[in-house]
C-alpha cells in the first residue's frame, strides 16, 4: 500500500509549523567542515529541549484531544489474518452498505485487502486515532464493473493470495484451488455484469490485482475509505450497537 500524492495532512496548522522550523533552518548559513559521520542513539538519555516542547504543546494538545474523541465501543477486539477474519469482514460489509448509499447505485461484492487494514480495532473505547491507525492512507472508494469471467478472476486472486476480506463473494478451495465461488449465494450468471466495491490502489492494480486495472469504471469517488469507516462506525454508535463482527465462512480455504 502506498502514501497517495494527494495526502491530505488532518491537522494542517502543525503541518505548517513544522514546515516553518525546516525553513528557517533550511535559510541559515552553514559550512561543509568535513565528510565524517557519527551515530548518536536517540534513547531516554538524550536531554529533551524544553524551548521545543513550548512552542509544540499547545499543537500536540488540540492533536491529542481529536484523536481521543470516542465514537464507538467495540465489543471485541477486531483482528486481520490470512484469508476470511473479523476485521475484514467489517471493513468490506460497511464498504458495501456506504457505497449503496451514498452513490445510488447496488453493490454485489465488497473487497478490502488486508495491507489497507493498518492496525485492529480495540475492545471497549474506539477513538478517531484508532480509526487513523486503522486506515491512514489517502484510498478513495471506486465501483467496477465486472463480468462473470471477470468474477472468477477475483475469485481465483481471494484463493491464492489469503490476503482480502470481502463480502458478497463466498469462495472455497482445495489443494490451493478454488473449487466453488458464489455472488449473493448463487452461481454467477454468464450474461450479466457484477458491481464491485473497492478501493483506488487494488482498482489500479495494486497488491497484484492487474486484472483490474481495464474493467470499466461506475464510480470514481474522492471519498476516503478513512472517512467512510467514521461515518459508518459513528452510525452504529448512534443506533446503540457495538462494534462487532463475525467469522461466516465466506472463505472456505485450505
Amino acid at each position: 500500500m502506498r502514501l497517495n500524492k494527494n495526502f491530505r495532512f488532518p491537522f494542517p496548522d502543525l503541518l505548517l509549523w513544522v514546515s516553518f522550523l525546516i525553513l528557517i533552518g533550511s535559510c541559515a548559513p552553514y559550512k561543509i567542515q568535513g565528510n565524517k559521520v557519527s551515530l548518536i542513539d536517540v534513547d531516554e538519555s538524550v536531554a529533551i529541549d524544553s524551548s521545543y516542547l513550548h512552542l509544540i504543546d499547545p499543537y500536540k494538545e488540540q492533536l491529542d484531544k481529536e484523536m481521543g474523541e470516542v465514537i464507538a465501543h467495540g465489543k471485541k477486539e477486531l483482528k486481520k489474518n490470512m484469508g476470511e477474519s473479523t476485521l475484514g469482514n467489517l471493513v468490506a460489509d460497511l464498504q458495501w452498505v456506504f457505497s449503496e448509499k451514498k452513490f445510488g447505485h447496488a453493490v454485489d461484492i465488497s473487497v478490502i485487502n488486508n495491507g489497507g487494514l493498518r492496525n485492529s480495532l480495540p475492545e471497549g473505547d474506539i477513538t478517531v486515532g484508532n480509526i487513523f491507525e486503522l486506515s491512514p492512507f489517502e484510498n478513495r472508494i471506486y465501483l467496477l464493473e465486472l463480468t462473470s469471467d471477470d468474477v472468477e478472476k477475483l475469485a481465483n486472486y481471494t484463493v491464492k493470495g489469503k490476503n482480502l476480506g470481502i463480502a458478497g463473494l463466498n469462495v472455497e478451495s482445495s489443494n490451493g484451488e478454488l473449487q466453488k465461488f458464489t455472488v449473493g449465494g448463487k452461481a454467477v450468471e454468464k450474461h450479466r455484469t457484477y458491481t464491485l466495491a473497492i478501493n483506488d490502489y487494488l482498482a489500479n492494480g495494486g497488491d497484484r490485482m492487474d486484472f483490474l486495472i481495464p474493467l470499466p469504471r461506475i464510480v470514481e469517488s474522492d471519498v476516503l475509505l478513512r472517512e467512510m469507516l467514521m461515518d459508518e462506525i459513528k452510525k452504529w454508535t448512534a443506533e446503540g450497537r457495538p462494534i462487532d463482527a463475525q467469522i461466516e465462512g465466506r472463505q472456505k480455504l485450505d
